[in-house]
């Protein structure tokens, strides 16, 4: 499942009518099958020889994924010199579709959705398994989940909140289930089931879940307290947003949605309270910097600022991003900013000092150009992060943590 995703759906929500345009162009981007076919995964896994202490354990290190036709490879990398690699995992899957992984809070299991060999329902038919980061056993949990969703972890690690898709109806429609999955023993416990075109889990406050759904109507942000009863109900756009990120501290949400601008439709970030009524904020009406162009992935520091990532302006070679803060008023470009194309965002380390981006060499979404992961810190420069191509972030790990 090659996953240049975010700039590819960005311009395929750009070009839709309607809130099911992007959808629907969401199902085709990477499905591009393959007639390959690899061992299929048992129930138990193969071992994997266990990491023998993290590199770089001075500081912080990240977990991130590399893309292979029939198994992805994960990898440690310490931030500060993320070269000096070193290989946790091997992950078979069917041909042409990559894994979808998260990091548990503690950072010892990786919980990942994956199609096994022969398989090529991304909707219906990935597998869902744990991997143990200090063994490197593979556990299988249960079966028939969404691949396109990440497997979002509890608040303490005792569940996993994963997606199972239900049949389609003409409308566009379908039923989809939000499942509590235990990490240990599998066991299912439904939190909710509802007809509509997507349901995203986007993390958790105090306990309550929050998710994205998405209708006809538009995008609302949803809490959903432990027993399933609805706490409150945020509507932030009449057609479909995406790329939406729970702030640290479970308050708002900043996400992008279509904007008309200087005669143009562009994509824009916002940010919204987690309270019904509420109006969400373009970032462009704070940060004059980010007026023109198209936004990407807007993502959330500790310290409550908001990073976005946007196209160069006319006549201009390159774009950093942007880190906006919404007490203050006062936007900060973060540097050192790419010589040629754009950065757009992914994860801050949460101690601060280190962002993850994916670097593009283009000029735009439609023509973005060559990939490339990187660390910015901001202490000493940009450092690429695995080869060019698919490569995907999955979490940050504590230096010593290993």
């Amino acid at each position: 499942m090659r996953m240049p995703v975010v700039l590819l759906l960005a311009v395929a929500f750009l070009a839709a009518a309607g809130v099911g345009g992007w959808v629907a162009a969401d199902r085709l981007i990477g499905d591009d099958g393959g007639g390959t076919v690899t061992p299929t995964p048992n129930r138990t896994g193969t071992a994997t020889p266990a990491v023998s202490g993290t590199p770089g354990a001075s500081g912080p290190a990240l977990l991130y994924r590399e893309f292979g036709s029939g198994a992805d490879t994960l990898w440690i990398a310490p931030a500060a010199s993320p070269a000096d690699r070193k290989s946790v995992a091997q992950i078979e899957h069917a041909a042409e579709w990559g894994v979808s992984a998260s990091l548990s809070p503690d950072g010892g299991l990786v919980a990942y959705l994956v199609l096994a060999s022969g398989s090529q329902d991304p909707d219906r038919g990935a597998q869902a398994w744990v991997l143990d980061m200090r063994s490197g056993e593979k556990r299988h949990l249960a079966d028939g989940f969404d691949l396109r969703t990440r497997p979002l972890w509890s608040m303490v690690g005792d569940a996993l909140v994963v997606r199972r898709n239900g049949p389609q109806a003409e409308s566009g429609d379908r039923q989809i289930t939000l499942l509590h999955l235990d990490p240990i023993s599998g066991d299912e416990k439904e939190l909710v089931a509802e007809e509509a075109l997507e349901l995203f889990p986007l993390g958790y406050n105090d306990g309550v879940l929050l998710y994205a759904r998405i209708k006809g109507a538009g995008t609302d942000f949803v809490s959903l307290g432990a027993s399933g009863d609805v706490r409150g109900v945020t509507s932030v756009s009449n057609e479909s947003a995406r790329d939406w990120h729970l702030s640290p501290f479970g308050t708002h949400v900043a996400f992008l949605a279509r904007q008309r601008t200087d005669g143009r439709i562009a994509m824009r970030a916002f940010v919204v309270e987690l309270i019904p009524g509420a109006t969400p904020q373009a970032l462009s009406d704070i940060a004059p910097a980010l007026n023109a162009g198209d936004h990407f992935n807007p993502v959330w520091r500790e310290d409550g600022t908001v990073t976005v990532g946007r196209t160069p302006a006319e006549g201009e070679a390159a774009a950093a991003a942007v880190s906006v803060s919404l007490v203050t008023g006062t936007a900060e470009v973060v540097q050192p900013g790419p010589a040629q194309g754009f950065d757009v965002p992914v994860s801050w380390f949460p101690g601060g000092r280190y962002l993850v981006v994916r670097s593009f060499e283009g000029a735009s979404a439609a023509e973005p150009g060559r990939e490339q992961l990187t660390i910015i810190d901001e202490e000493s420069g940009r450092k690429a992060v695995g080869g060019q191509g698919d490569v995907e972030f999955i979490g940050w790990l504590p230096g010593g943590s290993r």
